[in-house]
């Protein structure tokens, strides 16, 4: 009788602790990210050449502009944005924490005339 209830609880005990060590696995917190328009990388931007890269060339690789301003002198400025919200969040996203988000804007302002790229200027701020 004494070895049975010996047996029993080491066994107990070995289930209560891998019990533990799988819950401490499980991922408690994770961060969801919330985005709006084209992702613009820093490596698709390094492919821009002034007075080579042409206007069918940016709208192949970022899509239509979600701004474009045309000048007097016949330059056209295309306006792409790109905004990335991670909001921590947790317990499978049961609770989102939207004070501690963190939100990255990315602009790409490309000057066009004669169908080529004269210049561009790319910001990315993180707040």
């Amino acid at each position: 009788m004494k070895n049975t209830l010996t047996i029993t609880t080491l066994l107990f005990i070995f289930i209560v602790l891998h019990a533990c060590a799988s819950i401490s696995s499980i991922s408690i917190s994770s961060t969801k990210i919330r985005s709006e328009g084209n992702k613009i990388t820093k490596e698709q931007v390094e492919e821009i050449k002034p007075g080579i890269t042409t206007k069918n060339a940016i709208t192949d690789t970022f899509g239509p502009p979600q701004k474009t301003d045309s000048k007097t002198d016949g330059t056209e400025i295309l306006i792409y944005t790109y905004v990335e919200k991670k909001i921590p969040a947790y317990f499978g996203e049961f609770i989102v924490n939207e004070r501690q988000s963190r939100v990255t804007t990315i602009t790409l302002e490309i000057t066009i005339k004669h169908g080529l790229v004269l210049s561009y200027n790319f910001k990315r701020q993180e707040e």
